[in-house]
């Protein structure tokens, strides 16, 4: 018996299966050899009447397929068809005879010599079944020695974050506000998981533009190349989420901002912000962060690669008076002998004698991305929405990426995707930033 087909219906061939009067008719199907993939490509809604079947242009590949392939598609309010579908699609090799599926489906065509492809929508279908796994729709793929079962994929109503409801806090995400600082490699990945779990608004803060080195780490590609980052990635990811849900969908603000040399213009951003994710390289911009959101009040979370790309450090500013901010952070590591001054930080990337090259691979620079997006949400979440499974253990983290010796103090990680987390001292006397709160 021939291999159980893949078929995907786009939500305009439902539409117009809903729309017509009648409760079985046929179908024309793009086949893509290739890949072995059936997309549902018109519907006949009246007698030998076919429309053309439109998908979304985001879905491109949707339209692809080099030979024409014919079905039926039909309604059923019969509880015994949705029946006998989970039950074979839970028997390995489970089939059924033609004259069988004929009766509860009328009007089903004889394949003959060859194989037919069926797809029904199934109406009034018991609670119970429907609580067993039962789908809205099932595929039958018609042989003269019998009927199997397949899946039939339909584009949903709605896809994107707005599939975590129940499971996701997505009322209260979507009234809260983050500002990104940086969006290279690190600050690119952690725009598109941010992106993806229904924040309200999300701005992007970089006044750089992507250039040739960057794509091998970058989230953007090519087709981006002289465009300003956060313009290009506020562009890529409202494309992506272009058919989302509204209600769950973040809105991207680009702000071609340099921190240090318009602080001024950054500070009501971030004093509107619930928390802030500072992914910017060198010291400069991240002193700037580290101070307006002490002035603001507001939670910063930085976060960057250090020691050649080894290690990569979550660290976590939280107003009060009983933690130190990055400043008070990075004097007590220097005081201890943990770390330099970390004036090599300000070397860019590049090549040749005045730059440091690149100093950690892609997918570590996509982790560390990551890793500062679940900090910068586990935050909020504990602090705006009081989810105490949200606390994080301590205010940072070092990772390791790859380790080539043992550090001293909170950086000493020895293997990969080992996480050291370790506290935050008391601000100091002396600090001019944490004495503002």
């Amino acid at each position: 018996m021939t291999n159980s087909p893949f078929v995907m219906v786009p939500r305009d061939a439902l539409r117009l299966m809903n729309a017509s009067s009648r409760r079985l008719g046929n179908l024309r199907f793009k086949l893509s050899e290739a890949d072995g993939r059936f997309v549902v490509d018109a519907v006949e809604t009246s007698e030998n009447t076919f429309v053309d079947v439109r998908p979304d242009r985001a879905f491109a590949s949707l339209t692809w397929g080099d030979l024409t392939r014919w079905g039926q598609w039909a309604r059923s309010d019969s509880p015994d068809l949705a029946a006998t579908y989970l039950l074979l699609t839970r028997r390995p090799n489970g089939a059924l005879p033609f004259d069988a599926l004929h009766q509860m489906v009328p009007g089903t065509d004889d394949p003959g010599a060859i194989s037919g492809l069926l797809i029904v929508s199934h109406e009034d279908v018991p609670p119970e079944l429907r609580a067993a796994g039962m789908p809205e729709f099932s595929g039958w793929l018609i042989e003269r020695d019998g009927v199997v079962p397949f899946p039939v994929h339909a584009e949903p109503d709605e896809f994107g974050a707005s599939q975590l409801t129940g499971d996701w806090p997505l009322r209260q995400l979507a009234q809260e506000s983050i500002t990104l600082v940086g969006t290279g490699s690190i600050g690119s990945a952690a725009a598109d998981a941010l992106s993806r779990i229904g924040v309200g608004e999300l701005h992007l803060v970089d006044p750089d533009r992507l250039l040739w080195h960057n794509l091998i780490r970058h989230r953007l590609g090519p087709e981006s190349v002289g465009r300003y980052k956060v313009d290009a990635l506020a562009a890529l990811i409202a494309e992506r989420d272009a058919e989302t849900n509204p209600a769950t969908r973040t809105t991207l603000i680009p702000h071609r901002l340099d921190v240090v040399e318009h602080a001024e213009l950054l500070r009501p951003i971030i004093q509107a912000s619930t928390v802030v994710l500072c992914c910017a390289d060198g010291i400069a911009p991240r002193r700037v962060v580290n101070h307006l959101a002490r002035l603001a009040r507001t939670s910063a979370i930085f976060a960057c690669v250090l020691n050649d790309g080894s290690i990569g450090e979550i660290f976590r500013s939280r107003p009060g008076r009983g933690r130190g901010c990055l400043l008070c952070h990075r004097a007590y590591l220097e005081a201890n002998g943990w770390i330099d001054p970390e004036a090599d930080q300000e070397l860019g990337y590049g090549t040749g004698s005045s730059h440091k090259p690149m100093t950690a691979i892609p997918s570590d620079l996509q982790l560390v991305g990551q890793f500062a997006a679940q900090a910068t949400i586990a935050t909020l979440l504990e602090s705006r929405q009081g989810m105490p499974g949200s606390r994080l253990p301590s205010d940072h983290a070092v990772i390791g990426l790859r380790p080539v010796a043992a550090l001293a103090g909170p950086f000493g990680v020895s293997a990969p995707g080992e996480v050291r987390w370790s506290e935050v001292p008391p601000p100091r006397a002396v600090c001019a930033t944490c004495s503002l709160t």
